[in-house]
């Protein structure tokens, strides 16, 4: 076969696979009108795979006029991720997923990953390193077997060299991933946790949509930025840290150095800070109140999030003084880029919508141009506890065209 043909043969099966994984009710009919593709094409790479083990052939189901025909499905546990997480309470989440995402086994190791006199980070890479090996031990033998790939999705930047910047934990130029590959003797994949979970999210966007802002609220800010339907990374590969645009040039201090950042405003992290900074000021009358002097509630998004339904004013207050410093950063994101769509991952809490609304009046007021723009904005598919299955995705995504050759 010329390599022309080649080429074709493989953007075709990867089309299958990237249908099958998104679509439950694929069938040969089904992918050949939406891919385009003839019935002959359809039968003989569906053959292919399933004869690679890579597609499943399902249940017969009735399709027009009484027809049988049979779904198919990717075969997910063709493979399986170790996926790992440096989750924002200080906790590394180890899980083994299958390339679908679904759970093989789990577990969380309390850590600290932020580096101080006492505990460098060098240590805490050892530290890292010895809980996944221990975890990888664990393991049954025939999980290990089946493993193509370790995933790290970290609170911070990772360049073009895979160095790690993380001003939040003091991590400078820091390289993981030699040492971890050479522990655990797989692939390494590790990316910052916003351009991770975009991959997931953007998997479920219709193809004719080609320029795609992802914005990440939690735990700090970050975006993905989608042109014309490529992940734009920049020349050094750190591209995506919208958190450090200033939003107020006198403004509050941030971790990364500058003040007045988006990323304190309207950051998870800064949102908590906030809410236990104006404590002090809060009415005794106010519900809040009622709620952490006398019932003794944490000081929590949730408890911030029942406040509010509850009819807080404070907690009012703080949230729209939050959903107009996003409004403020919406509406720079879209003076620049002009997007066809933004996805937004919040904190994962009933006000999302609340302060989203905020926001987008807000932007709505402000940017260039208001009578010829729509704002289209979407709600993250991702719960806040599902990361796995981003890093289960960013793996994927990677390896389709290895799949696709075979």
């Amino acid at each position: 076969m010329n390599p022309a043909a080649l080429t074709t043969k493989k953007n075709n099966k990867k089309k299958i696979l990237n249908y099958t994984i998104t679509h439950d009710d694929a069938t040969r009919i089904k992918l050949g009108a939406a891919l385009g593709l003839s019935a002959g094409t359809i039968t003989n790479l569906a053959t292919e795979l399933i004869q690679q083990n890579l597609l499943l052939e399902g249940r017969e189901a009735y399709y027009k006029h009484g027809r049988k025909t049979k779904f198919l499905k990717f075969n997910g546990d063709f493979a399986y991720v170790l996926c790992a997480e440096m989750a924002e309470q200080e906790a590394l989440q180890l899980t083994v997923c299958n390339l679908l995402g679904d759970k093989i086994a789990s577990k969380t190791i309390r850590m600290s990953f932020t580096s101080s006199g006492s505990s460098s980070v060098q240590n805490i890479m050892r530290n890292f390193i010895n809980n996944i090996c221990s975890f990888l031990e664990q393991l049954g033998e025939d999980v290990r077997q089946k493993l193509c790939a370790l995933a790290v999705s970290i609170n911070g930047m990772v360049d073009t060299n895979k160095m790690i910047d993380m001003p939040l934990y003091n991590w400078r130029s820091v390289n993981l991933s030699a040492p971890l590959e050479a522990a655990v003797h797989l692939p390494i994949y590790i990316d910052n946790i916003t351009r991770i979970k975009s991959v997931y999210e953007t998997r479920y966007v219709n193809h004719t949509i080609k320029n795609i802002i992802y914005l990440n609220m939690s735990p700090g800010i970050g975006i993905a930025h989608y042109f014309n339907g490529k992940l734009i990374c920049g020349m050094n590969g750190i591209s995506g840290e919208a958190g450090h645009m200033t939003l107020k040039v006198d403004g509050e201090k941030c971790y990364c150095g500058n003040s007045g950042c988006f990323e304190v405003y309207c950051g998870h992290k800064a949102l908590l800070n906030r809410l236990k900074s104006g404590l002090s000021k809060l009415d005794e009358y106010d519900v809040l109140h009622h709620m952490i002097d006398e019932q003794q509630m944490p000081l929590t998004l949730d408890t911030l999030d029942l406040a509010l339904k509850q009819g807080s004013i404070y907690a009012n207050e703080l949230l729209m003084e939050t959903g107009k410093y996003l409004g403020y950063g919406l509406v720079n994101l879209i003076n620049i880029f002009d997007p066809d769509l933004f996805i937004v991952s919040g904190y994962g809490m009933d006000f999302d919508s609340f302060v989203l609304e905020v926001a987008l009046a807000e932007a709505r007021s402000r940017i260039v141009n208001t009578f010829r723009r729509e704002i289209r904005m979407e709600h993250a598919r991702l719960k806040k506890e599902e990361n796995y299955k981003a890093l289960t995705a960013y793996v994927l995504d990677d390896k389709l065209d290895e799949l696709a050759s075979r």
